[in-house]
C-alpha cells in the first residue's frame, strides 16, 4: 500500500482517537460541574447532600437497582423531611444475531417522608392497555367507583379497603385534574419518579411542590 495512504489511515486513526479522548473528559467535566451545583444549592437552602445514600424505595422503582442511587439532597420543606434524589438502572438487550446492548435510565425520584407509617398502596396513571383491561374485565376492589378518576388512575393496595382512607373526593379532583403525580407509600415514604436527571437545581422546589401537595390531601 502507497506509504502515503498508511499515513493518511493513521493520522486519521490518532484523530479519531483524540476526539474520543477530547469527549470523554469534556463530559467527566460537565458531570462535576453538575453535580458541584447541586450540593452548592444543597448548602446555600440548608439541605444536605449525600453521595450514594442506602434507601429502601429502590425496590418500588423500574430495574428494581438496589445500588442505582447516586446521590441524594435531604431538607425540610411544609414541615415534612423531604428528598431528592437521582436513581438509574442498566437494561442489556440481545439480538437475534446474538449481539448484545444496553441502555441505562435515569430518573429523578421524589421522598417525602411521612409522620407515622402506612399501608401499602400505589397509584399509577392507566396506559393504553390498562384502559383495555378496564374495558373488557371491569373495575379493580382498589377502584375508587369515580368514574373520571378510575378511567385515568389505577391504584393498587395490599388491602382494597385502605384505599379510600388515602384517596378522598378531593384528591381524587386533584389527580383529575392534573395537578398531582403518580405516587406510592411504602411505610413512612411516599415516592413519585419522573425521568431524567437533575441539570437545573433551580426546579428542585418545582419537583417537591406537588408530591408535597398529595401528603397534604392524604385521606381528603
Amino acid at each position: 500500500m502507497d506509504p502515503l495512504v498508511l499515513a493518511l489511515i493513521g493520522l486519521g486513526a490518532l484523530l479519531l482517537v483524540t476526539l474520543f479522548v477530547v469527549a470523554i473528559v469534556h463530559g467527566v467535566r460537565q458531570e462535576r460541574r453538575r453535580v458541584e451545583a447541586l450540593r452548592a444549592w444543597a448548602y446555600a437552602w440548608g439541605w444536605r447532600f449525600i453521595d450514594h445514600p442506602q434507601v429502601q424505595w429502590t425496590s418500588r422503582m423500574p430495574g428494581r437497582n438496589r445500588r442505582g442511587v447516586s446521590l441524594a439532597m435531604v431538607g425540610v420543606q411544609q414541615g415534612h423531611q423531604v428528598s431528592v434524589a437521582e436513581y438509574r438502572y442498566t437494561e442489556t438487550t440481545s439480538s437475534a444475531n446474538n449481539s448484545t446492548s444496553t441502555t441505562t435510565h435515569h430518573f429523578i425520584v421524589v421522598v417525602v417522608h411521612l409522620d407515622r407509617p402506612g399501608a401499602t398502596i400505589a397509584v399509577q396513571s392507566r396506559g393504553a392497555f390498562s384502559k383495555l383491561g378496564r374495558t373488557l374485565f371491569g373495575d379493580r376492589a382498589t377502584a375508587l367507583g369515580d368514574d373520571r378518576f378510575d378511567s385515568q388512575w389505577r391504584v393498587s393496595a395490599q388491602d382494597p379497603a385502605t384505599v379510600r382512607g388515602y384517596i378522598g373526593p378531593v384528591l381524587a379532583a386533584e389527580h383529575v385534574a392534573g395537578r398531582v403525580p403518580h405516587w406510592s407509600v411504602q411505610g413512612t415514604e411516599l415516592v413519585t419518579y419522573e425521568r431524567g436527571r437533575l441539570t437545573d437545581p433551580a426546579r428542585i422546589p418545582a419537583l417537591v411542590a406537588p408530591l408535597l401537595r398529595v401528603a397534604s390531601l392524604l385521606g381528603r
